[in-house]
């Protein structure tokens, strides 16, 4: 289970307070009763993290995952609106241009406020 945005900030105080480890887990046990202890191996991540980016959250929220590539260009957009202009119906498979059907509905739903139909 991931330490909440309290429990992290009391390790990295502690520990810049304390530089100890085990001062750490002692005070943090007493604090935080009903949680388990973190491992020196947290702490030291927690602390490691606070000094290198200013914060010791999880700065992997959101960014996880595969990374889409940028295929909402001008470009694209320009196309879409073409074909949109020539034919309000048209959908993504039977469009005949070289956007793919993700990219294609992206562009309506972003661009245009339209929902995409299946």
């Amino acid at each position: 289970m991931q330490l909440t945005k309290e429990q992290r900030t009391f390790i990295v105080e502690k520990y810049f307070q304390a530089k100890s480890f085990q001062q750490v887990i002692q005070s943090f046990q007493e604090y935080f009763p009903e949680r388990q202890s973190p491992t020196k191996m947290t702490i030291w991540r927690n602390v490691t993290r606070y000094r290198t980016e200013g914060t010791s959250l999880n700065l992997n929220k959101g960014r996880s995952g595969r990374k889409r590539t940028s295929e909402r260009s001008e470009e694209n957009v320009r196309i879409v609106q073409g074909a949109l202009t020539e034919n309000p119906q048209i959908s993504a498979r039977k469009s005949g241009f070289d956007v793919t059907k993700s990219t294609f509905n992206r562009i309506i739903t972003l661009n245009y406020n339209f929902e995409p139909t299946s």
